[in-house]
């Protein structure tokens, strides 16, 4: 087994994996634009709802004191007519009160009247202000995911690329090699990593002057006995002058 070649082709197929991580998390997090939006639009048909059901209400209750505004009317109408044919006093003194107090009932329903029409409009104009809103966040949502479906198919794309370009760089790895790195790329990102100065790149644990001597010569696959990341000297995997290298920096591991 070439070792340096095959620890070439992980961290190739390393890279490739970086770069569908960093797609896979672009795709899950754009349906979280919407929420927000989403979130608001409840909330405003929630409140258009019930602004229209008082609006409702109120134009029931006024419906009932127009009527009752008419009938007061005819009734005066009446009483005034009654009152042309009357000559006895009493009876007479018995209409006019009668009148007056149609006509106090009458002033009254009109104050009532007057208050509820403009309370009506007051609550006409909020209703209609919040269904602007409510058309403008709906406008908003359509737009971003009109946006947000082009993105996924973009990056979809490029997923798709990635991961035909994934498969090639993985040609030639050993199936033992490849299972090793899929076990730990499961739960961790990166899973090959550099040792640098004596230390493990990935937990920047010291590493044991024998496992750093042997990683200048490159001829194993080794692991970090902290993070369990598989480590390599860059010097060793990418140079032929790989073992004569291990002389010059065996001091640095020591």
């Amino acid at each position: 087994m070439d070792v340096k070649h095959q620890i070439q082709i992980l961290i190739g197929l390393q890279d490739f994996d970086a770069q569908l991580i960093e797609r896979n998390q672009k795709l899950k997090a754009l349906p979280e634009r919407l929420k927000e939006i989403q979130k608001d639009i409840v909330e405003l048909e929630a409140v258009v709802e019930h602004e229209r059901e008082e609006l409702d209400q109120q134009d029931r209750w006024k419906a009932e004191k127009e009527e009752e505004h008419g009938f007061l009317e005819a009734q005066i109408a009446r009483i005034r007519q009654q009152m042309q044919g009357v000559r006895a006093h009493k009876e007479v003194m018995a209409l006019q009160r009668q009148l007056e107090a149609n006509r106090k009932q009458l002033s009254d329903l009109d104050d009532e009247l007057l208050q509820t029409m403009s309370a009506l409009e007051a609550r006409r104009t909020a209703v209609d202000e919040h269904e602007a809103s409510l058309k403008q966040l709906k406008d908003q949502l359509s737009a971003e995911e009109t946006e947000i479906k082009t993105e996924i198919e973009k990056l979809q794309g490029e997923i798709t690329a990635i991961t035909g370009d994934r498969d090639k760089q993985a040609v030639g790895l050993e199936k033992k090699v490849r299972r090793m790195y899929d076990t730990l790329a499961a739960r961790r990102h990166p899973s090959v990593v550099e040792a640098i100065d004596g230390r493990c790149t990935g937990c920047n644990m010291a590493l044991l002057p024998q496992l750093y001597n042997t990683l200048f010569y490159a001829n194993s696959i080794e692991k970090c006995p902290q993070c369990k990341r598989m480590i390599y000297l860059k010097s060793a995997v990418f140079s032929e002058e790989g073992e004569g290298d291990a002389a010059e920096d065996t001091g640095s591991a020591e």
